[in-house]
């Protein structure tokens, strides 16, 4: 069953200044009809927000199994199963391969942050660094937002 908005968004969820940089590529440039979130951690305003236009089938992944909710399918999209949606959304480009090296003729949305984290296996120092481990071929849209220790990196392209 998809939510409905009501010109306002979803009451109660806070957009962060990188899901507000998303859905405004989203909805203003993509043709996707399927969106691929992955790694979304604790974010679901995109989630909410993306299933309230009919158009999208919008469906969440994350390999950590404490993240686990009826919404979630559990999984690591690098190792474990393949990845069907138009657009993919990558929310945690710092903890694993760059999924442009796996997927091709797709659209992405690449969030990366240079914190370092312990499990960071990937820090991003750059948006340059998204677009190359990624092999995008096409760049439409770029941001940085300042995060607690650092920086996001954000990309919209594809390869």
């Amino acid at each position: 069953m998809k939510l409905k908005a009501c010109g306002l968004g979803n009451i109660g969820l806070v957009m962060t200044k990188v899901d507000a940089w998303i859905y405004t590529q989203v909805t203003t440039f993509s043709d996707a009809e399927s969106i691929a979130i992955v790694g979304p951690a604790q974010k679901r305003s995109l989630w909410h927000e993306f299933n309230s236009i009919e158009r999208l089938e919008v469906n969440m992944y994350d390999y950590d199994p404490q993240r686990a909710e009826d919404n979630i399918i559990t999984a690591d999209v690098v190792f474990d199963i393949e990845l069907k949606e138009d657009l993919i959304i990558n929310y945690a480009c710092e903890k694993m391969w760059p999924l442009g090296k796996i997927y091709k003729g797709r659209e992405f949305i690449l969030v990366g942050d240079n914190e370092k984290h312990n499990g960071d296996c990937n820090p991003i120092v750059s948006n340059k660094m998204l677009v190359e481990q990624n092999e995008l071929t096409e760049l439409w849209s770029h941001n940085e937002f300042k995060r607690w220790k650092g920086k996001y990196f954000v990309v919209y392209g594809c390869n």
